[in-house]
């Protein structure tokens, strides 16, 4: 049978433990999730977040550091790549974080042992982030019988039409707990005003075994989309 849940609007700790994040300017995050997963004989980290924008100001990141460290709180690897959805985030705003790296040549997971996330940002002032209507449902089974989909529905409200358009969409166990964040994009297909649009992305497979192996049941769904504005 066929399961779908709807939802509407954030942390599962699986594997290990974390240290606070640090943020220099104004974005910061509210919900965290981190998980490390078997990868091509090494591992790979992925780290999803709620981040919040507690400025007055518009802002975007201007730069991030995530290390992964050891039990000495030795820095095993880092990365400075991350996707920010929106990219800009109003005064208060929301948004959704993510970033993944491989940690190679470590003999077993446990050496894994936390992970250290500073952020930086910086004012925007020439571009805002338009925000459209959606609305997301977790699919174990959809339409095309593809497992673990996360499908949202996007309609165009505003004044005019919309082109390249991200959607970042999460899902939640019952306790409302962050569980995981994906994203999906279009660049020459638009909206029309009051134009609708259905986007789907499949849960990757290693989080659907790591929550497996955590007992954890993905309960609902939910959903931002947006196209990036010049501000006149």
């Amino acid at each position: 049978m066929k399961k779908r849940i709807v939802g509407m609007l954030v942390v599962l700790m699986i594997i290990c433990g974390i240290l606070p994040a640090n943020a220099a300017g104004g974005i910061a995050p509210t919900e965290e999730t981190w998980y490390v997963v078997s990868h091509s004989g090494d591992y790979r980290v992925y780290y999803y977040a709620a981040v919040t924008n507690n400025s007055g100001e518009p802002e975007k990141i201007k730069d991030l550091l995530f290390e992964i460290r050891d039990r000495a709180d030795t820095t095993i690897e880092s990365t400075a790549k991350y996707k920010l959805y929106p990219e800009i985030l109003g005064p208060g705003q929301t948004g959704w974080l993510v970033v993944s790296l491989d940690v190679k040549d470590i003999e077993t997971k446990s050496l894994i042992d936390h992970y250290a996330l500073t952020i930086t940002s910086k004012l925007v002032d020439d571009k805002a982030a338009r925000m459209l209507i959606a609305e997301a449902e977790y699919l174990e089974e959809d339409e095309d019988e593809n497992e673990d989909m996360i499908r949202t529905a996007i309609t165009n409200s505003g004044t005019g039409n919309a082109f390249e358009i991200t959607v970042a969409m999460v899902v939640r166990d019952g306790e409302g707990k962050l569980l995981y964040i994906d994203s999906a994009a279009t660049k020459d297909i638009g909206l029309t005003e009051g134009g609708a649009l259905l986007i789907r992305a499949q849960i990757k497979s290693d989080i659907m075994d790591a929550l497996d192996d955590a007992k954890t049941e993905i309960m609902s769904a939910e959903a931002i989309a947006y196209t990036i504005e010049d501000i006149d």
